[in-house]
């Protein structure tokens, strides 16, 4: 077995992701198969007993170390790649065949609760960096790298709400974005900046990004369990919080409050941002401002919720060119739904192409484009990324 090929093998899979995880994946992924080699006293691993050396392997992690489901898929993945490289070939049916696998269960997870939130942190009384980092997770829905990569540079603390550009080279979809963050979140960025010596990085944990992820992950779980949270979901090795919860909670509310598209575009899923950032910084903006009351930890007691949606509702009206007086004759704007408002801007939108004479053109679904074509409507253009116009022929 050609063990020495493993730091080459290594940083070719580095190569193609760019990614400190890769490396060190892959790595620990060879290393661990090569101690339980070498302890079963198998000197070769060969295409004559690739199989039952793998499904020992298998029955090891699961039986003797008691790891994961989910892990040993991992510790396998990298196994078989590293064996594809030294030339040991793993035929995939043979492998299905031959190696029995545990099976990856779904876990059930506990929604995050703003209560929790609040409790750690009062009760928690977190460092202005920990307290920085909750508060940007929840109201960001970044990923706790994109978190800790993060640089001062970066950050638009003077705009409403803030705004930080996500490098493209720290992101998973290896896409840069534009995050947003709440007003606590903005604030509590300016307070550590005044209270910690200058850095280059907002966050500044010791190391590469995986041992920044673990050093913030052991900060945060010693805060967790001070403030007596820090159970594990039924029947496995994960805590009911940890720091994705924040991505799900901001992902669920955004959802809810902005639709699919646009809670998806935020979180930085890559299907859907093409079409989203179609739309102009202040759209995304106004659009962050209507659910910024749905992320926020200590709603202000002088502003209700309804009252902060109002606001935010009137701001994306004005953008879209909406008068004072027409914006008063809408009565509450507390109560618009986004596909009401959605609507609202489309009119405008008609209004300022010269289209509104009587019902020969209408707004309709993307999707629904080709429909219509043959049914003799005639294109117009394309209306907030999702939504087209069309006409009927003058003749």
């Amino acid at each position: 077995m050609n063990w020495e090929a493993r730091d080459e093998f290594v940083e070719k899979m580095f190569r193609r992701s760019g990614s400190v995880y890769s490396r060190r994946y892959y790595g620990f992924g060879v290393d661990n198969f090569r101690k339980f080699c070498e302890g079963a006293g198998i000197g070769e691993v060969d295409g004559k007993n690739v199989y039952s050396v793998m499904d020992a392997y298998v029955g090891y992690l699961h039986g003797t170390k008691g790891l994961k489901a989910k892990t040993i898929h991992d510790y396998i993945t990298a196994v078989r790649k590293f064996l594809g490289y030294v030339d040991v070939e793993v035929d995939p049916l043979k492998f299905r065949n031959k190696v029995v696998m545990p099976k990856v269960t779904q876990i059930a997870d506990v929604p995050l609760r703003l209560e929790d939130v609040q409790t750690l942190l009062t009760r928690g009384r977190p460092s202005p960096k920990l307290r920085a980092l909750i508060l940007v997770l929840l109201s960001s829905g970044m990923r706790i790298g994109e978190a800790l990569s993060m640089r001062w540079a970066d950050l638009d603390l003077n705009s409403t709400p803030g705004t930080i550009g996500l490098r493209a080279e720290y992101t998973k979809t290896r896409a840069a974005r534009t995050a947003y963050v709440s007003e606590e979140a903005k604030q509590a960025l300016l307070e550590l900046k005044a209270s910690s010596p200058p850095t280059e990085r907002v966050l500044d944990y010791a190391g590469d990004m995986w041992q920044k992820q673990k050093e913030a992950g052991r900060t945060f779980r010693r805060l967790v369990g001070r403030v007596g949270l820090g159970e594990r979901l039924e029947g496995h090795r994960t805590h009911r919080i940890h720091f994705h919860s924040f991505r799900k909670f901001f992902l669920t509310r955004a959802v809810d409050t902005l639709g699919d598209h646009a809670g998806h575009a935020l979180c930085g899923h890559g299907f859907y941002m093409d079409t989203y950032y179609r739309k102009s910084e202040e759209e995304r903006k106004a659009e962050y401002l209507r659910l910024m009351p749905r992320l926020t930890v200590f709603s202000k007691e002088a502003v209700s919720t309804d009252q902060m949606l109002a606001t935010f509702n009137r701001q994306f009206l004005k953008i879209s060119r909406y008068t004072d007086k027409e914006i008063e004759a809408l009565g509450d704007l507390s109560q618009l739904s986004n596909e009401q408002l959605q609507d609202l801007i489309a009119r405008k939108q008609l209004e300022k192409l010269g289209l509104s004479n009587g019902n020969r053109q209408k707004v309709i679904k993307l999707d629904e484009l080709e429909s219509y074509i043959g049914d003799g409507w005639e294109f117009v253009t394309n209306l907030n990324g999702d939504k087209a116009i069309v006409r009927l022929p003058s003749h």
